[in-house]
């Protein structure tokens, strides 16, 4: 059924208002509710409402956040429901922490009711649940490399933890036995809520709207959990004050997640890529493994001991230079994997990495991007007649032929076998013919020496498309500059044909189809005659 349409035909609620007036999307909606009660919670004091109101609505944001969530579920209906029930678990688990910390007399000696701090904790087990299921199903069979990083980056976070939170409260005897408690198990579920948070960043999966606000919504509870954490060791939490503002806002973020509908799909497995090593993951994983030269360092400055600065310096330069050295390997394991060994021309998976690029750019400055594919002609002859050598002399020659005559910012590609691919952002329909045809002109200039006596002559075929004139997407790009080569190579070859084929039928009502937007070819232009092109050339 439609969505979009009521039973009766009307616009349904939340897409359509008063008078054909349209409404934001329920996620934005709920974005700005909650941004609005945010306001309204820190306006309570200055409009002299009493600190129970100021609770309450407080109790009303957390506790809303779990209502939302549920409305997601049965609007969205998404595979991975059970996650989502338990995040909105979680919820009622937190909220009625709230509402016994804020309306419960607390326990003599303690600045919690024990209760409330029960109700806190037990918010961590379907939080911790709710991220497995979404991990498991987004990269089932598991994913070593994410799991590595996020150990690592969590075993740093742990190393803080114990140097300024959990250290301190084990020694310090201003606290009753129910906040000591209290305060060393809150740093500890924190950890591992971070480690899973961090396995869900670095594993699979998509990364939609709604993931990024799920993200938002953990690390802004992490945050705002270890302000609580300093303010429960060197003071005593006070309502009101900006760290409410990251529980808060992590919770709205929460129930917009519910309600985007890319929320549906959260827990959609997606093909797996093979993980690299990108600048940010090395610089968080290099930040979390020199946080322990760094309390090293905070140790010498508060004990004055000169071994253990000594011990951080060497610490940290040994672990910079090995990270220097390790990205050095990486980079050039990456130019080979994305380098052709034979031609020295790109990788199609390098091009396709590009093409992404492009399109999103693109598509956010209206600028155009042309695709031409290239295909040597009857080469399966020449490696019959002169040898597999010569035909990788062949495509070696092609290769330089084809980057000779691109312009700096094209980016030429081995797209497989005897084919090439140019792709050439910022052209015209005009340019991106001048350049399939100058390309076709230069591969058919001269032969291509096979050996010092041997000259091979070539021929190559040149399909192309642009979009946004032939193609929305990337896949249509290819299928179109695909279909025009093969069309380019059945008109009798060493030619060039831009732009999709003339349709044989058209829907009643469509227009005249399109045509190719410019075919070109060698000599003649005809393909009834097939020259003798492997008679060796002295």
């Amino acid at each position: 059924m439609n969505r979009s349409l009521t039973t009766a035909g009307r616009p349904a609620a939340g897409r359509s208002g008063v008078r054909g007036r349209r409404l934001p999307p329920a996620w934005v909606c709920c974005l700005l509710a909650g941004a609005g009660l945010i306001a309204l919670y820190y306006a309570f004091p200055f409009l002299g409402a009493s600190d129970d109101v100021q609770s309450g609505l407080y109790c009303v944001i957390s506790g809303g956040s779990a209502v939302v969530i549920a409305a997601g579920i049965r609007w969205r209906r998404p595979r991975a429901r059970l996650a989502w029930w338990l995040l909105a678990a979680s919820q009622v688990m937190y909220t009625l922490g709230d509402l016994t910390y804020s309306f419960m007399p607390g326990d003599p000696g303690t600045s919690y009711p024990l209760l409330a701090n029960i109700f806190y904790l037990l918010q961590y087990p379907p939080l911790a649940l709710a991220l497995i299921l979404l991990i498991r199903r987004r990269t089932p069979g598991g994913d070593v490399p994410a799991m590595i990083d996020s150990f690592v980056i969590s075993i740093g976070a742990a190393l803080l933890y114990w140097m300024f939170l959990i250290g301190p409260v084990m020694v310090t005897s201003s606290l009753s036995p129910s906040d000591q408690f209290a305060t060393l198990a809150f740093p500890v579920v924190d950890l591992l809520v971070l480690a899973l948070s961090l396995r869900l960043v670095f594993g699979g999966g998509e990364r939609s709207r709604s993931y990024h606000l799920l993200i938002g919504f953990l690390s802004l509870v992490l945050v705002a959990d270890i302000g609580y954490g300093m303010q429960a060791l060197f003071g005593r939490y006070i309502p009101g004050t900006a760290l409410d503002l990251g529980w808060l806002s992590g919770y709205v973020l929460l129930g917009s997640a519910a309600l985007h509908p890319s929320m549906a799909r959260m827990g959609e497995q997606v093909p797996a890529r093979p993980a690299e090593a990108s600048r940010y993951r090395l610089v968080l994983l290099a930040s979390a493994t020199l946080m322990a030269p760094m309390v090293l360092l905070v140790r010498y400055l508060q004990d004055g001991n000169m071994e253990l600065l000594v011990l951080a310096a060497a610490s940290a330069s040994l672990f910079l230079l090995v990270m220097a050295r390790m990205s050095g390997l990486i980079a050039a394991q990456r130019r080979l994997a994305m380098t052709d060994a034979l031609t020295g021309l790109s990788t199609r998976r390098l091009l396709e990495e590009s093409m992404r690029g492009e399109i999103s750019r693109s598509g956010r400055h209206g600028t155009t991007l042309g695709l031409l594919l290239i295909d040597v002609d009857h080469f399966k002859r020449v490696n019959d007649t002169f040898g597999h050598p010569a035909g990788d002399a062949v495509l070696a020659e092609t290769a330089r032929r084809i980057r000779a005559v691109c312009r700096d910012g094209d980016l030429a590609a081995r797209f497989g076998g005897e084919e090439f691919a140019v792709l050439a952002p910022h052209t015209t329909q005009a340019g991106l013919a001048l350049l399939a045809e100058r390309i076709r002109a230069v591969v058919a200039a001269a032969p291509v020496a096979a050996d010092e006596s041997t000259g091979v002559p070539v021929t190559a075929s040149v399909g192309g498309a642009i979009m946004p004139l032939h193609a929305r997407t990337a896949d249509d790009l290819i299928r179109i500059a695909d279909e025009a080569l093969y069309a380019a190579k059945n008109a009798g070859r060493n030619r060039v044909l831009i732009g999709p084929l003339p349709q044989t039928s058209a829907e009643p009502g469509a227009g005249p189809a399109a045509g190719p937007v410019r075919a070109a070819g060698g000599p003649g232009h005809g393909p009834a005659e097939e020259p003798e092109r492997f008679r060796p050339v002295a």
